[in-house]
């Protein structure tokens, strides 16, 4: 039923060499049989090729690169919507398609609002409208974060903070969230931020760039009346895969969790300075991290049963982390005699007292409870089908496995740390294990 979906369909997808896109495209060129899907991708095919050899073993690299059925179109997304693209390959794109991916976005956590509204907003809103007047859309899906609604943190008291499938009104719970968002959008565009960004602590400018471009992209679609079409994707934090393409598949620098890693097997102190309200901090505050394969298995599910609106694609309750369990994983990958204990303290996320690590990555010592009622649902309706698919994290190892298959990325993160923190580069192989590079795994162990 649901691979059936896809076949005859014409897919554009953009992020396709990216990770989450990878293992999209791998999924749906293996299970389906599309009539044609193009993907942007800025240098074309010969980047992309790069892209996939680098990311994958060879034999799994050329499932994509040699598919028949597959166009990769040279082009970059933008504030307008000809994507650097011929007027003739967009008016085929209008008429052809049926079912648009986007799944490309800046991942710079650093980042300003102003600089995310060049490289997330404006593509999404002009990526939108495009998409709107194909002759025959079914289905157009925006892959965002489940963090767009992380300044809950702030307004919560709980310490375990409770996420719907919805989208969060910032002005008040009579506000129009869709409708207010053009407004928002040409107050950003003028001063590089907002009167309701100001107002609620957002971890990052990236997590509020997302949750304005999800709502610009639903305001457009309520304008079409095409609200049933859209379907947004909210990844938590994007872990290596269970399964597919392979078991272990990631990259160095999309899965957060590696440059923890890295940062720990660095440290040369005894303790880090982490912020949280939890009063068990080791028991009570959660990761959650989802496997890149069930972001694209539970994305490729939703679009062919129809799902719409907000959807999200995380481990949830029964399978997030204990910072506990963790701390512990990454002791392992720790050369160095001694472990660093995380100290606990109240000050804001923000403060420069913390660890780098925390200051970067803000959501440690928080806790969220992502529903995942959707999914549930979706499930349930599959039936046996349900058993082709993964859609649920694998919890049956514990977690210090994950990281022995990205060995190898977390010692490339730990390079470029190393750089930055101007330490010797002999410091890396002395302090980090080093693995093997995926592209050098056999087709055996693969």
């Amino acid at each position: 039923m649901v691979w059936e979906y896809y076949n005859d369909k014409n897919v554009f997808i953009t992020g396709g060499t990216g990770f989450i896109g990878t293992a999209l495209l791998y999924r749906l060129l293996t299970e389906s049989s599309p009539q044609h899907v193009y993907v942007l991708s800025r240098g074309g095919y010969s980047k992309a090729k790069a892209k996939w050899s680098n990311m994958l073993p060879a034999h799994l690299a050329k499932v994509l690169y040699d598919s028949k059925c597959m166009t990769i179109l040279d082009g970059e997304l933008g504030d307008t919507a000809t994507m650097s693209l011929s007027d003739d390959k967009l008016q085929m794109l209008k008429r052809t398609v049926h079912i648009v991916i986007h799944a490309a976005a800046s991942i710079e956590l650093k980042n300003s609002l102003r600089e995310l509204s060049y490289s997330i907003i404006a593509p999404t809103l002009c990526l939108t409208q495009y998409a709107l007047k194909f002759a025959n859309l079914e289905r157009f899906v925006f892959v965002s974060t489940a963090y767009v609604n992380s300044h809950l943190w702030k307004t919560t008291k709980s310490s375990d903070v409770a996420v719907e499938e919805r989208v969060y009104p910032l002005g008040g719970a009579t506000e129009d969230p869709y409708s207010s968002a053009l407004e928002i959008w040409k107050e950003v565009q003028k001063l590089g931020t907002s009167d309701e960004y100001d107002a609620h602590d957002f971890p990052w400018a990236y997590a509020y760039a997302k949750h304005l471009a999800e709502r610009l992209a639903l305001e457009k679609a309520s304008q079409k009346n095409a609200l049933d079409k859209v379907l947004i994707i909210r990844p938590s934090v994007v872990g290596p895969a269970d399964k597919f393409p392979y078991p272990g598949f990631t990259t160095s620098y999309s899965t957060p969790s590696t440059a923890c890693a890295a940062a720990y097997a660095l440290h040369p102190g005894r303790k880090i300075h982490l912020s949280t309200r939890c009063e068990n901090p080791d028991q009570d505050a959660t990761i959650d991290e989802v496997p890149v394969d069930v972001v694209a298995d539970r994305m490729l599910v939703h679009i062919a049963l129809g799902s719409s609106g907000c959807v999200h694609a995380v481990s949830g309750e029964k399978g997030r982390l204990r910072i506990e369990d963790w701390w512990h994983a990454f002791k392992n990958e720790r050369r160095l005699p001694w472990s660093v204990k995380p100290v606990w303290t109240s000050e804001d996320w923000h403060s420069k007292n913390l660890h780098h690590v925390a200051r970067n990555f803000k959501i440690i010592g928080t806790s969220f409870a992502f529903a995942d009622d959707k999914t549930d649902a979706i499930a349930k309706q599959l039936g046996t089908e349900r058993e082709q698919f993964h859609l649920y994290a694998d919890r049956s190892k514990p977690y210090h496995h994950s990281l022995i298959h990205r060995r190898h990325h977390i010692h490339n993160a730990a390079r470029q740390l190393a750089k930055k923190s101007r330490l010797p580069r002999c410091s890396v192989s002395l302090l980090c294990r080093k693995g093997k590079h995926p592209t050098q795994l056999s087709e055996k162990v693969v």
